[in-house]
Order: structure tokens, then sequence, then C-alpha cells
């Protein structure tokens, strides 16, 4: 058990963060619609960009400076890395490309290898390291709430703009003005 007992402030978030996205996942095993698919997949993607970046730009850093494990914190960034491709090829395509739910399920086996490498050895290893745990926990919190609204209003504009884009997939067609 670690200083905290059971609870740690900074790995409850992420373990909330972890559950969520693993039941976004089998949401999208289980569904049959491509519009919920479609969806589940849009949420999946910004809940894992802002649990990655919040990672990486403020709980690795901190827990990096108080670890002795470059291999464990080189191998969680290398995972990120790997995420970050697949997250980036999926939201250049649409699920009417042929591997697109196939890259999705892919991804969403390197996030639970990920998941496990991380509760399993990164958190227990970090959680006897001396941080200040509740104010880690309250910057990720703001940070988190500033990501998601972020990646919320740049997801409400790719949506908006693949509206313009006409039914049959090409652009409207733009009178001149004489």
């Amino acid at each position: 058990m670690g200083l905290f007992g059971s609870s740690n402030p900074v790995f409850d978030m992420l373990k909330k963060d972890h559950e969520k996205v693993q039941q976004l996942f089998e949401d999208f095993n289980e569904a049959n619609d491509s519009r919920m698919k479609e969806r589940i997949i849009r949420d999946t993607l910004l809940e894992l960009e802002v649990h990655a970046k919040l990672e990486e730009m403020l709980i690795y850093p901190a827990i990096r400076e108080k670890i002795d494990n470059e291999e464990v914190m080189d191998e969680a960034l290398e995972e990120h890395h790997v995420a970050h491709t697949l997250i980036n090829e999926l939201k250049r395509r649409s699920g009417s490309h042929g591997r697109y739910q196939a890259k999705f399920k892919v991804l969403g086996e390197s996030i639970k290898h990920h998941v496990k490498e991380e509760e399993g050895s990164m958190f227990p290893e970090a959680e006897k390291a001396d941080l200040d745990w509740e104010a880690l926990a309250q910057e990720a919190m703001e940070r988190k709430q500033t990501l998601m609204g972020r990646n919320a209003r740049s997801a409400s504009r790719r949506a908006r703009r693949k509206a313009k884009v006409g039914r049959k997939g090409k652009r409207p067609h733009l009178r001149k003005v004489a």
C-alpha cells in the first residue's frame, strides 16, 4: 500500500480515465449502428488526447524527476507515440475507409496494454515518490478542464467543416459573384 493507503488523487483520476476509455472501447465492440460507432470513436479520441497530454505535460515529468526508472518512463512515452500515430490516422480518415474500424480496435489493444503497464509498474513505483500529489492532482484537473474544452471546440469545428461537404462527398458548388 502506498502513502495514501488505497487512494492517490492523481492515480485515482488517471484510473477513472482508463476505465472510461476502456468502457468506450467495449461500447464500440457492442455497437451495431455506424453513426453510434463514429460517435464512440470521436469521444474516445478526445478522451485519449486529453489524457495523454496531461500525462506528457504534467504527470510524467513530475514522476520522472522523482523515480529512478528511465526504462518505465521511456516505454510509457513510446506507447503514447504509437497511440498518437493511430489517433492522427483515425482523425484523418472516416468510417468509410476500409481499415478504419480495424485501426480503432488496434488502438484499443495498445491502450489496454499501456494501462496494464502503467497501473502495474509505474503507479506503484511512483506512489512511493516524495511528490505533492494533492497539488499535482489539482493542477491536472484544471488543465484537463481546459484541454477538454479546447479539444471539444476543435472537434466541433471539424464536424461543421465535414457537414459543409456535400452529401455525396463533394464540396458545395460556389457561384462566382460578378
